[in-house]
This record gives structure tokens, C-alpha cells and sequence, in this order.
């Protein structure tokens, strides 16, 4: 099954510092500093379209698995980055060089975590089924722009702790970034620059830490299907489907490769194999079987691992904590 995964936002505060350097590098440069939004009418952050912390319909509704209190929700992955952003605009500030860079939370992902209980087990609500098929409400929405700011070769040193490197011939190798200067306007510049400065600050989990809860998470999920009540619970699920005239689906992630998907326009029998998906469910009990039996493997896992999961959870909400005191939440 493949999970829900968040691109991190504080990975656009990187891309601020990196992603023009061929047009600064060519002599293109700009006094405009800010990463002014470009949404039209649109609000930059709309927390209404953010994703609920547990399903709130459909055969899913309420359910939370035990390993998810160990995982970053999206609300706290905004905080953690927009307050990383907030401390690099002001570091930058305090050397004269005033920078707005873009904001978080502005095209947020279908689900909460890495969990994705929406649809961890196939789809489970009948009426985005019914509307949507296999496709996402909004997916054709275009999602928000945020300029990204030009930088200065200054700015650029103070940002990052490096110079700005000059425009390479095509296929030439790269090359190995040359250390910024030691002070600019009177100041030492902080050892790898402002984003190095603020990132320290708030001492986020890890990657590491991440990438082991999102493990187990996948795990579970992955020996959950080998469970005898699964597997039933999955045969029965099956019958069912070839009783509507969709024969062969072994899972429900079968169903959704059985027809093709058009965003926005889901046809007839893309909505009628989705809606005969999350009947069979409901006719079977697919769902609270299967999360019966990953929530027990699910419990051993936390009690085989504690001693590395409570201090991943600690350190997340030590670091939220963090972001709100020192960026001022």
C-alpha cells in the first residue's frame, strides 16, 4: 500500500535559497525580497481545507490506530516549519537584509499523517465514492503560488553560509559550495547562516525519527494482510464484489487499478466499481476487522519499541513547545 507522504514545508525555505540560483547567477537580480502570494482572491492558508486529525465519515469515522500518537500531524508540521521560517526572517533582519519567505500550510495534504485512515484500507466513504470514484474532492483545484524571493549574493550568504555559486556550463560537474564571507554589516555571519541558526533553535525530530515510526506504520499494515481474520474478512469482501459483476479483486486496491482515472471526471464505471467497493465493506465488516487486527499488531509493536518511540514523541513535543516560544504562536 503506498502511504500518504508530506513533503516537508520547511523543504520550500530550501528551495527559496537554491531554486533561482541560474537566474541570480546569470546577472538577473531584483531588490524585491518577499515571497508576496500570487493566490489571487484566495486566502494563502485555509485551515478549513486543512485535513481532520480522524476521519470524520464513512466506515473509517473515528478510528485512530495506537501507533499514530507516536506520528507528526500536518497542524504540527506547519508549526515546527513556519516557526524554522519565522526565526530565519528574523535572523536575517537582525543583519539589515529583511526577507519574507513562503509560508506553510497553504496546499495541505488529504490526510492527517502517515497513518491515512481515509483510505488506509481502501476507500470508506460512500458518498465521496459515489461523487469522486477513486479520485480526491478538489484535485483539480489549482493549487496555491508563492513567489519565491530572488536573493542578493549577500542575502544568499547570510541565508545559507555560502556564496552564491556562479552559473555552470551545461554538464559541467558541480561544484562544492565556497564558504560565505565571516561577517556582513558589522555581524558574524552564524555558522551555516540563518537557516542553519534556526533550524537549531527548535530541534526538530529527526528524519530518523520519522522514517522509523512511518516503518512500522507500513509494517503493520503490510503483516496485518497475512492475518487469518483478514484474510476471511477479505474473501468474504471478495464474494461480494463478484456478486456486483467485479470478479477477480483480491483486495480493494485491486478495484481501484481495475478502471482508469481521470481527474475531475471520475467515469460511470470507475463510480460504480468505488461505490460497490465500500458496499462490500459495509456487508462484510472489511474494515473493523482489519483494524481490530492491525491495532493488535500495532499495540506490540509500541511495547517492543518503546524505548526508541516514547523518545521520538517526547522530542516532537518538546520541539512543538519550542516553536511556539520562540517564534511567539
Amino acid at each position: 500500500m503506498k502511504f500518504n507522504q508530506r513533503a516537508s514545508a520547511a523543504a520550500i525555505v530550501v528551495v527559496a535559497a537554491t531554486s533561482l540560483l541560474t537566474a541570480c547567477a546569470g546577472g538577473a537580480t531584483s531588490s524585491v525580497t518577499s515571497a508576496a502570494p500570487v493566490a489571487g482572491d484566495r486566502p494563502l492558508v485555509d485551515k478549513a481545507k486543512w485535513p481532520r486529525a480522524t476521519p470524520e465519515r464513512g466506515l473509517a469515522r473515528g478510528l485512530t490506530l495506537p501507533l499514530e500518537t507516536y506520528m507528526q500531524t500536518f497542524e504540527e508540521t506547519v508549526v515546527l516549519d513556519g516557526a524554522v521560517r519565522q526565526l530565519q526572517e528574523r535572523c536575517m533582519a537582525d543583519y539589515g537584509l529583511p526577507l519574507q519567505l513562503p509560508v506553510e500550510g497553504t496546499n495541505p495534504p488529504p490526510s492527517d499523517n502517515d497513518a491515512n485512515m481515509e483510505r488506509r484500507y481502501g476507500l470508506t466513504d460512500r458518498e465521496a465514492a459515489a461523487a469522486h470514484g477513486y479520485g480526491l474532492p478538489g484535485e483539480t483545484t489549482e493549487p496555491v503560488r508563492q513567489k519565491v524571493p530572488e536573493l542578493e549574493p549577500a542575502e544568499f550568504e547570510v541565508l545559507t553560509g555560502h556564496k552564491l555559486p556562479a552559473a555552470a556550463a551545461k554538464g559541467a560537474p558541480q561544484q562544492s559550495p565556497e564558504r560565505a564571507r565571516d561577517s556582513y554589516n558589522g555581524k558574524k555571519l552564524h555558522e551555516g547562516g540563518c537557516t542553519n541558526w534556526a533550524a537549531r533553535q527548535i530541534e526538530k525530530p529527526t528524519q530518523d525519527d520519522l522514517t522509523f515510526v512511518a516503518e512500522l506504520n507500513g509494517n503493520s499494515f503490510t503483516e496485518s494482510m497475512k492475518l487469518p481474520a483478514v484474510t476471511k474478512a477479505l474473501g468474504e469482501w471478495s464474494q461480494c464484489m463478484d456478486g456486483k459483476g467485479h470478479k477477480g479483486l483480491t483486495t480493494p486496491f485491486d478495484a481501484a487499478n481495475r478502471v482508469p482515472h481521470v481527474e475531475g471526471r471520475p467515469s460511470p464505471e470507475e463510480i460504480a466499481i468505488a461505490v460497490a467497493e465500500v458496499d462490500c465493506k459495509t456487508q462484510t465488516g472489511l474494515v473493523d476487522v482489519w483494524f481490530k487486527e492491525e491495532s493488535g499488531l500495532q499495540t506490540a509493536l509500541i511495547a517492543q519499541h518503546r524505548g526508541t518511540l516514547d523518545p521520538i514523541r517526547s522530542r516532537n513535543g518538546a520541539a512543538v513547545s519550542a516553536a511556539g516560544s520562540r517564534a511567539g504562536r
